[in-house]
């Protein structure tokens, strides 16, 4: 957010100009002032970080203050550039400043327990998070030195005995290149920056590391098979870490004694809920506990399965279905993660299920009492059918009914649309799901948004990705027929505007043609050229998604209104809340992109009205 010199930091807070340029920066870049505690933090934490550099003859060093992560929009308290005084590499400090001044570790986790605040992310392994999200992604790094340090410059070091890396048993990575340091200890905290940083070449590398293209973060569905079988992928940072950490306290909990537990984990589209999932699978099957993935989504269990191989047929059977426990022994499984959880259904029976094998027991319930540690993730704008219930309420209620503790960790930070929060939250203002309604577009560095004059030019420009080396999609509203294919695989084109004509997905089970299966649309090469749904889509994502809103949903005079008689979705039709789910499905489909995201509207009416929003036309 701002860059100076150690020299000019320390110039400008003695003119009394810092701050104000510190605030001036973040209402420019982040569209909003800076909260009370957050100036606070400025003033009592830079100081201490800029008098230590100062004191060790390190005035040349840069500062990055509030940096921006690269793979989402969390900021970094501090980032100090300069070069090693060993090799003249490049050296990099992040800084994690903390005004805690009691804390002390979670038993069996590798959390801390903040007296008057709670339970948090370890700040060393919230540190080394940052860390290795600016190696990872940024190609300025690759031969740098990286280390973090933790701040806690309002604590004694006998206060941080016990979560010090080493104490807490932390990775052995964060042991290594984390340091934390207390008020009483300046002087450890000045010789180790001298230690690893000069002066000579700052800027340069500053520059350096500003302008280093990001490299684009891995697919989630591509990193499946290495997740789960062999490594961590991916680096969890913040709310996420904090929901990861509080399963394997759990975990742990629950082997030590008679413990149950419920993780409740709670965001948007695009908080990283499966990335999560993922992580906690993989890791878990690693330490050999009991651990299995439900989904109530054949696409997404489907893919799942895919990215495993042939090879790995027993992997495949930890993805699984909600409907899959209702005759589970209690507490029979270590683990289980219900991913996608909004899309729980009131009971897992159905109308083929013989009348021996009928539970008597809601849905929710049954997956709870499966596991000694049941995680659910869930996001309640994206219930897009009659008859899923999924909820926080639902969940609270049925584990206040069971008697079972629930700890609740809400996602804040986005990942997908260009790390961009203030995408999704535009949208949900445009679709009437937040806010006070539709609001201008203010264009984003980090994402594409961009209005379609027809489905013809949707179409060309999402081409171009393509043949750039990306993914693209276009998904509409379930507004057309859907017709069988014939029998050599050949589809219908059942999606008509005007001249241009286009098949929905396939409904196959398998590939023909070239023609991939539906629940592989999203995912496999094949899959462009047809229309996906919100069925085929919900849970994935791709680089550029074309969203095409039908008549279900058209802006009249100053609101929307949804047409019923327009949709051709039976799971829809007749349900009283069909507003919100035609809106929910809208907001499903137009946050699936990664990197942008094109919209057209078969009314006119309504394109005038996206149009008088500022989004620029292709």
């Amino acid at each position: 957010m701002l860059r100076r010199t150690v020299a000019e930091i320390r110039q400008a807070d003695a003119n009394g100009t810092f701050q104000p340029e510190l605030r001036k920066a973040f209402l420019t870049q982040i569209g909003s002032h800076p909260s009370a505690s957050e100036v606070d933090s400025w003033v009592r934490s830079i100081p201490t970080i800029t008098s230590a550099l100062a004191a060790v003859g390190l005035d040349q060093v840069e500062v990055l203050v509030e940096l921006r992560s690269p793979l989402n929009n969390t900021r970094i308290d501090m980032v100090l550039v300069g070069s090693h005084p060993r090799d003249g590499r490049p050296s990099v400090v992040v800084i994690e400043n903390k005004q805690w001044s009691k804390v002390q570790a979670v038993p069996h986790s590798e959390l801390v327990d903040v007296p008057g605040f709670g339970v948090h992310v370890h700040p060393a392994n919230q540190v080394w998070a940052y860390c290795t999200t600016l190696t990872n992604y940024l190609s300025a790094l690759e031969c740098a030195h990286v280390y973090g340090v933790v701040n806690m410059h309002n604590a004694s070091s006998r206060d941080l005995t016990t979560i010090q890396p080493g104490v807490q048993r932390l990775d052995e990575e964060v042991r290594r290149h984390v340091r934390i340091y207390g008020e009483d200890q300046r002087a450890e905290l000045q010789t180790f920056l001298r230690t690893v940083l000069a002066g000579t070449g700052a800027a340069e590398n500053a520059d350096y590391l500003l302008k280093s293209p990001v490299r684009p973060t891995q697919a989630l569905m591509s990193a499946v098979s290495d997740s789960v079988l062999r490594r961590s992928v991916f680096t969890l940072l913040d709310d996420q870490r904090l929901a990861y950490d509080h399963v394997l306290r759990a975990v742990q909990e629950s082997h030590a004694g008679n413990h149950k537990e419920i993780i409740l984990v709670v965001g948007g589209p695009g908080t990283g809920k499966s990335v999560i999932a993922i992580e906690l699978l993989g890791a878990l099957s690693r330490m050999g506990t009991r651990t299995v993935h439900a989904t109530g989504s054949k696409s997404f269990t489907t893919t799942l399965r895919e990215q495993l191989g042939v090879t790995n047929r027993r992997a495949k059977q930890v993805f699984t279905y909600f409907n899959n426990y209702g005759h589970l022994t209690p507490n029979d499984i270590d683990v289980l993660i219900a991913d996608e959880a909004h899309r729980i259904r009131q009971t897992s029976n159905h109308r083929f299920t013989p009348r021996d094998r009928k539970s008597t027991i809601s849905q929710v319930e049954e997956l709870i009492r499966a596991a000694n540690v049941p995680v659910f993730l869930l996001d309640e704008n994206q219930i897009v059918r009659r008859g899923e219930v999924g909820s926080i309420e639902l969940i609270e209620q049925a584990a206040l009914n069971l008697g079972i503790q629930v700890t609740p960790v809400h996602l804040h930070d986005q990942f997908r649309c260009g790390s961009c929060q203030e995408y999704v939250d535009w949208v949900e203002e445009l679709l009437g799901l937040a806010g006070d309604g539709p609001r201008q577009w203010e264009p984003l560095e980090s994402f594409d948004l961009c209005l379609a004059d027809s489905p013809e030019t949707m179409e060309r420009y999402l081409e171009e990705k393509q043949e750039q080396g990306l993914k693209a999609r276009i998904a509409a509203g379930y507004c057309w027929p859907w017709s069988d294919a014939a029998a050599d695989g050949s589809l219908v084109d059942d999606v008509v505007i005007d001249g241009w004509k286009r098949p929905w997905n396939s409904r196959a089970t398998r590939m023909l043609n070239g023609i991939p299966p539906s629940d592989l649309w999203a995912t496999d090469d094949g899959g462009f050229g047809q229309i996906g749904c919100v069925y085929t889509a919900q849970g994935l994502e791709y680089d550029y998604a074309g969203v095409i809103l039908g008549p279900d949903l058209v802006w009249r005079g100053e609101a929307w209104v949804v047409n019923p008689r327009a949709s051709h979705d039976a799971k829809v039709k007749g349900a009283l809340n069909i507003g919100e789910l035609v809106r929910n499905t809208y907001r499903v489909l137009a946050t699936r992109g990664m990197r942008g995201a094109v919209l057209y509207s078969v009314d006119p009416e309504t394109r005038a009205k996206l149009a008088s929003l500022g989004i620029p036309k292709i």
